[in-house]
């Protein structure tokens, strides 16, 4: 295929043309949290949006089963044999969790092919790390496969596309409760992902939402800090008190960061509240897989430390089910730690199976094995509870709440140079637990206001929802590269070297140009085109156009895309079947490098408006 990207002397580039595109017509606007650990969803209806555009959303509540309601729901998947969606959350979890039936009860009053069978039934959680992953060495890719929690392998995309499918789905129930004659089409969709994540990352879940039938018309993707940030500073929303606001004022020019801490990853953003009383990113993304599934990870290689490798993982693959007990027992201690100060340990439930696998492995008991270790003083198990001393339970959050605190006081060295950072507001789950925020408010609140909502865990898709309605919100971003497209133009023997001339049917060009798009730390508008160009096809045949795309971090830019550095990034792949015209046809390309993923709009010389499709080479990030 040829490369459309020849200029002529009528061609033209700019910046100033506005796509203003909001969502604050829509009937039904809901945003979608995927997290790591636990996911959810709420919704922004027309009729109340236009009373108070942010204080009526409704959050969905789920049952754990156990007679509680919770604003978000275990992000766990659960396929039948034949990978068709069985349930998902709290009811998946309980149901992987239950008990077969009783091989003697009567088969004519069950169904048995509903009987969640752990060897041929696939039970998939924690499964977003996938998209953050190694970038380099092991991409995500649509090929990629995850292993489910006994290790068997599934297509990501299914497993992906199988989850937001349910959240479709009851999302549509939920709010035909309230519009019997709703339509699928009346809803938008808002999807939430770090702001760190590669574009391949963002690109795959887009994918994966088309996958389970939201039109790529009715979705979009949302930076998790920022969505926070623009809940908890909308003033209409009471989910700061009123002495916090009067401590931070958000006047023009305050500045600050937000900390999104979920199970996966730390993601941090910072911004400035610019004259328009909107917010300008005043630095590229940063963080890390510093989430609190790190503290799980931690007690597991606690647990094998004393019992060894092969006993646990034959506890993991063996009673998967009584393995998923125990963490989800973890998880509650974990984000209740350190609890009542009158109490020296912590005590849980520990599963018979895995006292059992132990002393098949080690042909001792568990406690035996204790007492060899340094773990003698701090750990002890009675019957079916294992209680471990307050230090020893604590030391399982060091090495995460470094990285934590290491972090972010970089990124608060680098910005102060700059800027007047007034406030640090910390969200997403792992916020909630009681230690995270003793630790950080204790490391940073002798220089700045440490904000920590009470709602933590759901401020992130309530900012999405608002962020929906208009992105417009979001004012700049900060370019993380300096872009370039593969480029065309006329041939010029006094500029141009011999090696890059190429004949095309409207005579000699010089090919592999490096035609930048944005500088790096160039600040980039969100609602407008980064750059517009009119580009020509080659040939009188051509059927598409494809615009490769590359990236650097050279200064000056280089000047051709084969120079050292510069780092092909994908193509933009335009379809042009009315081949009427010849070599006059031409598109009109507006490239928007500001928005949460690369986007970009074609017109034909006939105006019409052709989707572009971001082809992304998978070894980039």
């Amino acid at each position: 295929m040829l490369n459309g990207n020849m200029e002529r002397s009528s061609s033209r580039e700019g910046s100033t043309v506005s796509t203003e595109t909001t969502w604050q017509d829509k009937l039904i606007v809901a945003a979608i949290d995927f997290g790591t650990t636990f996911s959810g969803f709420v919704l922004s209806f027309l009729d109340d949006y236009r009373q108070d555009k942010t204080s009526h959303i409704l959050s969905h509540e789920w049952s754990s089963g156990e007679g509680s309601r919770t604003a978000k729901t275990p992000t766990a998947v659960l396929l039948k044999p034949d990978t068709s969606l069985d349930s998902f959350g709290y009811e998946a979890e309980n149901r992987f969790l239950s008990e077969n039936v009783d091989d003697d009860e009567d088969d004519e009053q069950s169904d048995r092919s509903d009987i969640v069978d752990p060897e041929t039934w696939y039970f998939f959680r924690n499964f977003k790390m996938k998209l953050y992953g190694d970038k380099l060495r092991n991409p995500i890719t649509f090929d990629s496969k995850i292993p489910d929690e006994r290790g068997r392998e599934l297509s990501a995309i299914l497993v992906f596309s199988r989850a937001i499918a349910y959240m479709k789905m009851k999302i549509f129930e939920v709010v035909s409760e309230r519009f019997p004659k709703l339509r699928e089409d009346d809803i938008y969709y808002v999807m939430t992902c770090p702001a760190i994540w590669s574009e391949t990352s963002k690109q795959f879940m887009s994918d994966a939402a088309e996958k389970a039938g939201i039109p790529y018309n009715h979705i979009r993707i949302a930076l998790e800090p920022e969505c926070a940030a623009v809940y908890m500073l909308t003033k209409e929303v009471p989910s700061l008190s009123s002495s916090l606001r009067e401590r931070f004022p958000m006047n023009e020019g305050d500045c600050y960061i937000v900390a999104d801490l979920g199970g996966g990853t730390l993601d941090i953003a910072a911004h400035r509240i610019n004259e328009n009383r909107k917010y300008d990113e005043i630095m590229t993304p940063d963080g890390g897989p510093y989430g609190g599934n790190n503290i799980n990870h931690k007690f597991e290689q606690f647990l094998i430390s004393i019992s060894g490798a092969p006993a646990y993982v034959n506890f993991t693959e063996k009673h998967s089910q009584d393995y998923l007990y125990l963490m989800r027992s973890f998880e509650h201690k974990k984000y209740g730690f350190p609890g009542d100060a009158s109490k020296a340990s912590v005590t849980m439930r520990m599963p018979f199976s895995f006292v059992e696998c132990h002393r098949e492995e080690n042909h001792e008991s568990f406690q035996e094995s204790v007492r060899q270790t340094s773990f003698s003083k701090s750990v002890i198990l009675k019957r079916d509870t294992i209680t471990v001393k307050k230090p020893q339970f604590e030391s399982l959050f060091e090495e995460t709440l470094v990285q934590i605190e290491d972090k972010l006081a970089r990124v608060m060295e680098k910005l102060s140079k700059r800027y007047n950072i007034k406030a640090i507001f910390c969200v997403g789950g792992f916020s909630d637990c009681k230690l995270v925020k003793e630790k950080i408010k204790v490391k940073f609140s002798n220089r700045h206001l440490v904000i920590i909502p009470a709602e933590a865990n759901v401020a992130i898709m309530k900012g999405a929802v608002i962020y929906g309605r208009d992105e417009r919100i979001i004012e700049t971003r900060i370019s993380k590269y300096t872009f370039g497209l593969d480029w065309n133009e006329d041939f010029d023997p006094k500029v141009h070297p011999v090696s890059k001339r190429e004949y095309t049917d409207d005579g000699y060009m010089c090919k592999d140009i490096f035609k930048v798009i944005a500088k790096v730390n160039d600040p980039i508008p969100t609602s407008k085109p980064t750059k517009i160009i009119e580009s020509y096809v080659k040939t009188a045949s051509q059927t598409a156009m494809e615009f490769p795309f590359y990236r650097t971090l050279t200064d000056p830019p280089p000047r051709f895309i084969d120079e050292p550095n510069c780092y092909f990034m994908g193509s933009m792949k335009v379809s042009l079947e009315d081949t009427t015209g010849g070599t006059d046809r031409f598109v009109t390309l507006k490239i928007f490098l500001g928005a949460t993923t690369l986007r970009a709009e074609a017109i034909d010389n006939k105006g019409r408006t052709h989707r572009v499709k971001f082809l992304l080479d998978e070894s980039q990030v």
